[in-house]
């Protein structure tokens, strides 16, 4: 079930995105609002350090940055959609669709991971993506996300 990875309150939709580093802080915060992640800084930097090897940017306005490490309590997903597209690092390319990934270093979350992993391979699916960057609101873009599953 999705909604053992994302909580409708994890989801930004048509908020205004500037920067990576604000979409990123932006779903970080919600991260931290909803509990199910201890320490911002450890996590962002463990983002960073992934988007350091390469970017996340996969194309179709859409970035999946991500983080692993001992803070994310449970496997967890948070959603920013904006309708004004912003540039995703040095390339530039232009994102109107974050999706964050938090993963727990420890392995005890079978169940939640399998379902992180089913949810990261719809990304590759135009038309899913296509219906989530086409939701007017977090209700919409949950429901597009749970009609998958």
């Amino acid at each position: 079930m999705i909604e053992n990875i994302l909580d409708i309150e994890n989801i930004l939709v048509d908020d205004i995105l500037e920067s990576k580093e604000e979409a990123i802080d932006r779903l970080v915060d919600l991260l931290i609002t909803s509990k199910v992640l201890l320490d911002r800084k450890e996590f962002i930097k463990s983002i960073y350090d992934r988007e350091s090897r390469a970017s996340t940017y996969v194309g179709e306005y859409l970035a999946i940055p991500h983080g692993t490490c001992k803070s994310v309590i449970k496997p967890t997903i948070a959603i920013a959609k904006v309708n004004r597209e912003f540039s995703w690092g040095e390339s530039y390319e232009q994102v109107k669709l974050v999706i964050l990934f938090a993963i727990p270093e420890d392995g005890h979350w079978e169940e939640e991971l399998g379902i992180l992993k089913k949810f990261a391979s719809l990304l590759g699916d135009s038309e899913f993506i296509k219906g989530l960057l086409e939701s007017d609101t977090k209700r919409e873009l949950f429901v597009q996300a749970k009609e998958r599953f």
